[in-house]
C-alpha cells in the first residue's frame, strides 16, 4: 500500500490501460462479439455479454470487446493525478495561456507523424479517394471535433485527444490550486448533466456528453482527489470495488459510477513484482505512441477477419505490428523533437 503514486506506478497503470484499449478497439469490431456500453447504456447489451460468456463463445475476445474501454478511465485518473503532482507542488503560478499552449504543443508533437501516416493509409483503404473534408482535419488538430455533434472524428480512438485537451482547460480554469468546493461543484454539474440525459433517456445527448468532459469527469476528479490526499488500497478493497464495478453494468444510473470502481479495483496493480512489473512499465512508457498507431493498423486485420480470416491470428498480428510501429514511432518522434530543439 502506498500513500502516493510515482511515475513508475503511473506507467504500470497506463500499461494495463493501453492493453485493455488496444484489445477492445480490435475485439469490438469482430462479428458476433458483445457490444459495449461506452457512450450510451442499454441493459440488454450486458445480458448479451453474459450469455456469450456462459456459452463459452470466445470468452477473452468478448471480455475485451465489452469491458476493455474502461482503460480510458485509468488514463483519465492518471491525467488528473499527474496534473496535481506536476503543477500544484510548485511555488510558482503558471498562467492560463502558457499552460494551454504547452499542452497543445505536447499533443501536436505526438500527432506530428501520425497524421500523414494516417492520411496515406486512409486514402489507400478508400481506393485512393479521401472521403473526408479539410475542416475535419482542422477540428482534429485544434482538438475541437468532439464539440460538434455531427463531426467526422476521422479516426475513432483519436477522439480522446480532444477530451484530454478539454480536461486540461477545465483543470487550469476552475480547479488549479483551488479549494475542494471548486472540484465538487464542477463534478456535480457534470454528473447532473449525465444524470439528466440518462433519466430522460436522451441517448443523443448522453452520447455527446460521454464524448466530452462532462461524461468523463468522475475518474479525472478521482485522480485530482487522491493526488491531493493519499492513495489507500489493498487487494480485499480492490475485490469489493471489482464486484461493485460489475454490479454497475445492470442499471443506467449506477453505470455512471462504473469507471470509479474500475479505477479503484486496478490500483493494486502498482505492487506487482518481477517481469510483469517491467512489462507493464514498458507498455506504459509506450502507451501514447501505441495509442496513435494502433487505430491506423487495425482496419487491415479487421477486414481480413470480416472476410473469413482467423480472429486470433489476426489479433496476434495486429498486436505485433502495432507494437513494432509504436516503438519506431516513438524513436522517430523523439528524434524529430530533439532535432527541432537544436
Amino acid at each position: 500500500m502506498k500513500q502516493h503514486l510515482d511515475i513508475t506506478d503511473c506507467n504500470v497503470l497506463k500499461g494495463f490501460a493501453i492493453i485493455s484499449i488496444v484489445l477492445h478497439n480490435f475485439c469490438h469490431w469482430l462479428p458476433g462479439c458483445a457490444v459495449e456500453n461506452e457512450y450510451t447504456f442499454l441493459a440488454e447489451r450486458t445480458y448479451r455479454f453474459i450469455e456469450l460468456l456462459t456459452h463459452g463463445q470466445h470468452v477473452m475476445l468478448n471480455i475485451f470487446s465489452f469491458a476493455g474501454h474502461y482503460g480510458v478511465a485509468i488514463f483519465l485518473f492518471v491525467s488528473g493525478y499527474g496534473l496535481v503532482k506536476k503543477y500544484e507542488s510548485r511555488d510558482d503560478h503558471i498562467g492560463v495561456l502558457p499552460f494551454i499552449w504547452y499542452n497543445l504543443k505536447k499533443l501536436w508533437w505526438l500527432l506530428a507523424l501520425g497524421l500523414p501516416i494516417w492520411f496515406v493509409s486512409d486514402i489507400y483503404l478508400h481506393d485512393w479517394h479521401w472521403p473526408h473534408h479539410w475542416y475535419n482535419v482542422l477540428q482534429l488538430i485544434t482538438f475541437t471535433g468532439n464539440l460538434f455533434p455531427d463531426a467526422d472524428l476521422l479516426l475513432g480512438p483519436w477522439w480522446y485527444f480532444s477530451l484530454t485537451m478539454q480536461l486540461y482547460v477545465i483543470y487550469r480554469l476552475f480547479l488549479y490550486k483551488r479549494k475542494w468546493a471548486s472540484l465538487a461543484v464542477v463534478t456535480l454539474i457534470c454528473c447532473s448533466a449525465v444524470f439528466y440525459a440518462i433519466y430522460t433517456e436522451n441517448h443523443i445527448l448522453l452520447n455527446y456528453l460521454r464524448y466530452n468532459f462532462a461524461g468523463s469527469m468522475l475518474p479525472f476528479a478521482l485522480g485530482i482527489t487522491l493526488a491531493r490526499t493519499n492513495v489507500y488500497y489493498d487487494w480485499t478493497y480492490a475485490c469489493i470495488c471489482l464486484a461493485m464495478w460489475i454490479a454497475c453494468w445492470f442499471d443506467a444510473l449506477s453505470w455512471m459510477a462504473a469507471p470509479i470502481f474500475f479505477v479503484l479495483a486496478t490500483l493494486p496493480l502498482v505492487d506487482i513484482k518481477g517481469v510483469w512489473h517491467n512489462i507493464m512499465v514498458w507498455f506504459g512508457q509506450l502507451s501514447a505512441y501505441l495509442f496513435v498507431i494502433h487505430p491506423i493498423v487495425r482496419p487491415y486485420f479487421i477486414n481480413d477477419v470480416k472476410e473469413g480470416g482467423d480472429p486470433y491470428l489476426n489479433l496476434a498480428l495486429y498486436l505485433f505490428v502495432s507494437f513494432l510501429l509504436a516503438i519506431l514511432y516513438r524513436k522517430a518522434t523523439i528524434a524529430l523533437r530533439d532535432k527541432r530543439s537544436i
